[in-house]
């Protein structure tokens, strides 16, 4: 089943993998993924990122000021890319992982604007594990003007000029006890000149 909103660039395809299969694709993604710890520094403190996270794929990617080396496409990755390509109908380079340990973690408000990704992207992201509130506000204004939520196994498509004109967030949740894995496949087109923010990762395992 899929809903669509934002004048159908934002589309959402409930329990795209269910039931058994959703549950063991998280586990098999906890288990294999190279998970990071990201530190960087940030007005002279060292900050750590809300939550783990890897890069896959053929293409660097940055985000944030932050620079991260793919490593290769595994079979389940692979899998996977293929299933999100399918269902957004483009193809993909490159795929972030985020693991939310539990509500803790979030993402703070951000567009994947950057360059990097052209002037309208196809993002497709994938979600196992624990049930997280993912918003949307326009950018310029305080407040969301839609909230999902997102749970095991749901593949939302993002589309169209959205990253220019909102903002998007997993918010933190402290009563949520239980991880997310999250996958935003993208496909990148240029490398960024920005200045990089130092920062230092470290293998999780």
């Amino acid at each position: 089943m899929s809903a669509s909103h934002l004048d159908g660039r934002v589309v959402l395809h409930r329990g795209y993998f269910s039931g058994a299969r959703a549950a063991e694709l998280f586990v098999r993604l906890e288990r294999e993924t190279q998970w990071l710890r990201v530190a960087y520094a940030n007005g002279g403190r060292s900050v750590e990122l809300p939550r783990l996270t890897a890069n896959y794929g053929e293409r660097s990617y940055d985000y944030g000021g932050l620079v991260f080396t793919p490593a290769p496409w595994t079979p389940l990755l692979q899998e996977l890319r293929a299933a999100a390509e399918d269902v957004a109908g483009v193809a993909f380079n490159a795929l972030i992982l985020q693991l939310y340990r539990d509500g803790r973690d979030g993402v703070r408000w951000h567009a994947d604007d950057s360059p990097a990704v052209g002037a309208d992207p196809v993002i497709a992201s994938l979600s196992f594990g624990a049930t997280r509130a993912f918003q949307l506000r326009r950018k310029g204004e305080s407040s969301p003007c839609l909230e999902l939520s997102l749970a095991d196994g749901d593949l939302l498509v993002m589309r169209g000029d959205l990253q220019h004109t909102h903002l998007h967030r997993v918010p933190r949740e402290p009563a949520v006890a239980s991880p997310r894995i999250n996958l935003t496949f993208r496909n990148i087109v240029a490398a960024r000149p920005d200045e990089v923010v130092a920062h230092v990762m470290t293998p999780v395992g």
